[in-house]
């Protein structure tokens, strides 16, 4: 079996990251995936571009799929649009309504020509609200839900930054929109129907914080203590974002994880620390010849002065230590005293990485270009059979093929692509 989603067909209205990725993921599980494009692509083909409608971000996002362009603005497109709705198992769109009622790819105008359809809608802001019609992306909605407040970083010159590690909102969206489809083909199973599936940028930015939303009734948390009882004071002193920050910083992360879960500067670079477990946490005191009751002493009460104390006292001296020597020493001492670590790399490194290559995490494939293309891997490797991996497609390069498989003749192919409509 090439997968088990072999012999699903999904249909991807998708554009930027969260729709493409949502389809790529299906795509690797060895659904086929079609992705409908504009006749100027998806504009993620022409951001870093190397080649004509191709583009460096593009490529991790679209492996495995089948691309077909259609001018869906144009009527004589719509008999091919009907037959491919016809022959879909799922629809993954993440265009704003307005646009997809126009297009008529809305859930309401799909589900009439094939109500088995598991159709995920992905918006901005939801469903329902003032804001459900307004358009969104990953950036401004990590300074929305306060993904970038919570991160704290600050330039040199005093502006806010954003995570650009990773559109990590955008990416969790994708997985919800491909579990979105699995489900509802589940579901289906069950009662021959399909159905609306809702998801949004809002819904994972908030559920990719949950640790943070979480909130007690009567306890509250120490960053909420803030907000409700300091972040006002600040404002109406006029406090600078900096001096907001760095009270908000002071709140917002546990005090233990000053110093026990966090990012080291070495004397030649850096470190992560993961000592979340108590034990681990005794280990590392031991190796350093420092004490912390707050770590051995169960009922030690965290929130003294002088636990405050103990726990500024503690930072300096890790910090010390750690600057002291280099990051292969400290790699070599602490794992060889059981104590979780790894030091701060490059992501450009990964495409190298012995681990990471084990484990086809990063995969090599011939693209259409004629350029070997190393992009990221399928995250799930199933024991009874994968889809062969595919590069992403070049622009329309699938449209004749699947136009063909939905029943088009030749004839009717030609005459879509002599408007313009298909290529």
């Amino acid at each position: 079996m090439a997968g088990p989603l072999e012999g699903i067909r999904v249909l991807e209205f998708g554009s930027f990251v969260a729709g493409p990725w949502g389809g790529q993921l299906l795509a690797d599980m060895g659904a086929d995936v079609i992705k409908v494009e504009p006749p100027t692509g998806d504009p993620w083909r022409h951001a870093t571009p190397f080649a004509q409608n191709e583009s460096r971000v593009f490529i991790p996002l679209n492996r495995g799929v089948r691309s077909i362009c259609l001018d869906l603005k144009n009527a004589s497109a719509r008999v091919a649009l009907t037959k491919l709705i016809e022959s879909a198992d799922g629809i993954i769109s993440n265009n704003r309504r307005d646009t997809a009622l126009k297009l008529g790819i809305d859930y309401e105008s799909v589900s009439r020509i094939n109500p088995k359809l598991v159709y995920v809608d992905i918006t901005a802001y939801g469903s329902k609200g003032y804001m459900a019609d307004m358009p969104g992306f990953d950036l401004i909605v990590q300074g929305y839900t306060g993904a970038v407040a919570s991160e704290g970083k600050i330039t040199g010159s005093g502006q806010p930054e954003v995570v650009w590690s990773s559109s990590f909102i955008d990416f969790s969206t994708g997985y919800a929109a491909a579990n979105g489809i699995l489900a509802g083909i589940v579901a289906r199973g069950r009662t021959g129907k399909g159905q609306l599936v809702s998801t949004s940028l809002l819904a994972n930015a908030v559920a990719m914080q949950a640790l943070r939303v979480v909130d007690i009734e009567g306890l509250p948390s120490p960053a909420r203590n803030w907000y409700e009882n300091t972040y006002s004071d600040l404002l109406v002193k006029g406090a600078t974002y900096e001096e907001v920050q760095e009270s908000y910083q002071a709140a917002v992360r546990p005090v233990l994880y000053h110093c026990y879960y966090r990012a080291y500067k070495t004397l030649d670079g850096g470190l992560t620390l993961g000592t979340l477990a108590v034990h681990a946490r005794a280990r590392l005191l031991d190796l350093f010849g420092l004490e912390d009751p707050r770590v051995t002493d169960s009922g030690y009460d965290h929130s003294t002065p002088e636990a405050l104390e103990i726990g500024r006292t503690l930072v300096a001296e890790f910090e010390a230590i750690f600057a002291s020597k280099s990051t292969g020493y400290w790699i070599e001492e602490l794992r060889s005293h059981d104590i979780p670590c790894e030091p701060i790399r490059f992501v450009e490194e990964m495409v190298d990485d012995s681990q990471v290559l084990a484990n086809d995490y990063v995969v090599e494939l011939d693209h259409h270009t004629g350029h070997k293309i190393r992009t990221s891997g399928p995250i799930l490797q199933f024991g009874v059979g994968m889809p062969e991996l595919r590069s992403s497609p070049a622009l329309g390069q699938h449209t004749a093929e699947v136009l063909s498989d939905i029943g088009l003749s030749a004839v009717e192919i030609a005459e879509l692509g002599g408007e313009g409509t298909a290529s």
